[in-house]
């Protein structure tokens, strides 16, 4: 759908106030909520309401009332956000040299993208990866949005790709030719071999099952789980794709999983998983399994995955790391050091901090926790000594 004339001029006018003095000399009129499919051309206001989907329309971008800009993936997971949910009634604007604008009442509230340019349109891939170009086929401005995974209930369109991480280098593919095809540093590594059958889609059924289906809806291939239960399939940054079940435990997935490892060298255990430590200590039950090591100790990750937090100073963790794997998350607190950061893809060798005595810690050790989706569960039942 495209704005009216007088709404597309507003939008010139406007937009060239915020090229030249960093601010707009009036907002744009009230319209009935635009959709864009595929592209935004420059010098165009997307007021509130107003959406820009990917062609296939898996991912949508949409200016809400709050003032924020939002972009939000298969199921309606957030994706990306402007920030700026404190300006109710503010407009994104495409500009005439390729930056996108948060403006409201003729301020400025945020910017993206360098100067310079001669502005093209704003895009959104049928990946979710947002890209302002210019006439040139040059980047503005990139926002590389990614989903990694797809829950129960939910369609993976034609021509839609989930990836790990921002990388790009680890994606699943429901291909135009109706293969379904994941892929690693650009070389494909699994199919469903359903090609031959364009528009043909996968689905991630509640009974538990990956289905792709054919555009009249003929079951072409499937992962055989129907008894699992409702999960997600998940694109992990180990090189996986792995589809869980209702309780959260792999049912199905692309390669062989090698169990996860123990986070140092040495089988000696303290404290056990669900001990009762006595009245007074909270929680009362042991969350996890203590591991008694010198302090200085090397701590590492217990299989490829990705640091989702790095806390210090915790009162009862000390120092502490959480690492994600695929939909189990390894917490080791009471450190001396923490050697990584958030977002940091780590791999089994790769030492992520130091043991210690830090935070309620009654002597040197490394405090072990492992949940699977949100349930605590034996660390000792997941993880392997080395």
């Amino acid at each position: 759908m495209r704005s009216s004339i007088t709404r597309r001029l507003a939008a010139v006018v406007a937009a060239i106030a915020v090229t030249l003095t960093g601010s707009v000399v009036a907002a744009a009129p009230a319209q009935a909520a635009v959709t864009y499919v595929g592209t935004v051309k420059a010098n165009t206001f997307i007021n509130p309401g107003d959406s820009l989907t990917s062609r296939n329309g898996q991912f949508r971008l949409t200016m809400q009332g709050d003032g924020n800009l939002v972009e939000y993936g298969i199921g309606g997971r957030v994706l990306w956000a402007s920030g700026t949910s404190t300006s109710p009634g503010a407009s994104a604007v495409v500009n005439p040299d390729g930056q996108i604008t948060i403006v409201r009442s003729g301020k400025l509230i945020a910017r993206w993208g360098e100067a310079g340019h001669v502005g093209k349109h704003l895009q959104i891939g049928a990946d979710g990866v947002m890209t302002s170009m210019d006439v040139n086929g040059k980047y503005v401005w990139q926002a590389r949005t990614y989903q990694d995974r797809v829950s129960a209930g939910s369609v993976i369109a034609s021509g839609t790709a989930l990836t790990s991480d921002g990388s790009g280098a680890r994606k699943l593919t429901m291909q135009a030719d109706g293969n379904l095809v994941q892929t690693v540093d650009g070389k494909a590594v699994w199919s469903s071999r359903t090609s031959g059958n364009k528009g043909a889609y996968a689905a991630v059924q509640t009974d538990g099952n990956l289905v792709v289906y054919s555009v009249d809806k003929r079951a072409l291939w499937a992962s055989s789980t129907s008894r699992a239960g409702a999960g997600q399939l998940l694109v992990q940054v180990d090189g996986n794709v792995v589809l869980y079940g209702k309780a959260d435990t792999r049912v199905w997935s692309t390669r062989k999983v090698s169990s996860l490892s123990w986070p140092v060298v040495g089988t000696k255990i303290s404290g056990r998983y669900g001990d009762d430590r006595g009245a007074g200590h909270v929680p009362r039950y042991h969350q996890g399994t203590d591991a008694p090591v010198p302090v200085g100790t090397p701590v590492y990750a217990s299989g490829t995955g990705t640091v989702t937090s790095v806390v210090p100073n915790n009162a009862s963790y000390g120092n502490y790391i959480v690492v994600t794997y695929g939909m189990t998350t390894v917490l080791t607190a009471h450190l001396s050091a923490i050697q990584v950061q958030k977002g940091q893809v780590v791999k089994v060798g790769t030492q992520i901090g130091k043991s210690g005595n830090t935070g309620q810690s009654t002597g040197p050790h490394v405090h072990v926790e492992v949940r699977q989706g949100s349930t605590l569960v034996d660390p000792l039942k997941v993880l392997s000594f080395r």
